[in-house]
């Protein structure tokens, strides 16, 4: 059995119902839905609650960060205290597309990390174009952050991956580490014990289906290649992801 660490549960082009009623025959033991703004986070709250093994991660994305009211930020903090509100994300900041807000990025992420430290809960990271910012302001808040939290969707090399592991992140890998051109070099050098496996669902589908709409159950191609990196047994290995997925999420009840 697996956990798919990181999926888009709410996204038009999945059939949620169909895919939650199939997680046990796709070998999924959870499901972790994310949040990417208040209306959407308080409906990934709303699944959970109505579905056992599904747990949801809240939170507003960078990409919004001209259009965050305070109120936004108040539905967060309302919905950090939800029992199966598991952590805080996805959080960060993105450069790739929204070069001329940085500041107000920045701004937003922090808010959101402290209401990651007051709430105790672990922080989902999002970055792109950006690594170097978020580092710093990770490194800075990272003695606060008791449960620290994972880096998801990890596209950046060995140097940075290090980096993070030191500050006591989790390193999360999405369908994008199964492509041709992807580095995979260093993934022996990442402790076992931090890594976790996603399908940032419906995105980035792993190969063979890239460019196809993504599925939790595909979280499964995409173990099966690092396992295949790490010269390791498939099963050990998702064992492991799944041990390092109910470790950094605390609130994540097991069967």
């Amino acid at each position: 059995m697996l956990i798919d660490s990181h999926a888009h549960l709410l996204n038009e082009e999945l059939n949620s119902p169909q895919l939650i009623r199939d997680m046990k025959k796709d070998g999924l033991e959870k499901i972790i839905t994310i949040g990417t703004d208040a209306k959407n986070s308080q409906a990934s709250v709303l699944l959970a609650k109505n579905n056992k093994d599904i747990y949801a991660i809240v939170g507003l994305y960078p990409e919004y960060a001209d259009d965050i009211t305070e109120e936004d930020l108040k539905t967060i903090e309302r919905l950090a205290a939800e029992d199966k509100v598991i952590g805080i994300g996805e959080i960060g900041l993105d450069y790739h597309v929204f070069q001329n807000n940085k500041e107000k990025q920045i701004k937003l992420f922090k808010d959101q990390l402290e209401i990651a430290v007051k709430y105790d809960l672990p922080v989902c990271i999002h970055t792109r174009s950006a690594v170097q910012d978020t580092y710093e302001i990770l490194k800075e808040y990272a003695p606060r952050l008791k449960n620290k939290g994972v880096m998801h969707c990890f596209s950046e090399n060995r140097e940075y991956a290090q980096k993070f592991i030191e500050l006591g992140f989790y390193i999360s890998f999405s369908g994008n580490i199964t492509f041709k051109k992807s580095d995979r070099s260093f993934l022996k050098e990442l402790p076992l014990d931090k890594i976790l496996v996603e399908t940032d669902s419906p995105h980035l589908s792993p190969e063979p289906y890239r460019g196809q709409v993504n599925f939790p159950a595909n979280v499964r191609l995409t173990a099966q290649k690092i396992a295949d990196e790490l010269e390791m047994d498939f099963e050990s290995f998702c064992n492991q992801t799944v041990e390092n997925t109910y470790r950094v999420y605390k609130k994540m009840k097991r069967d």
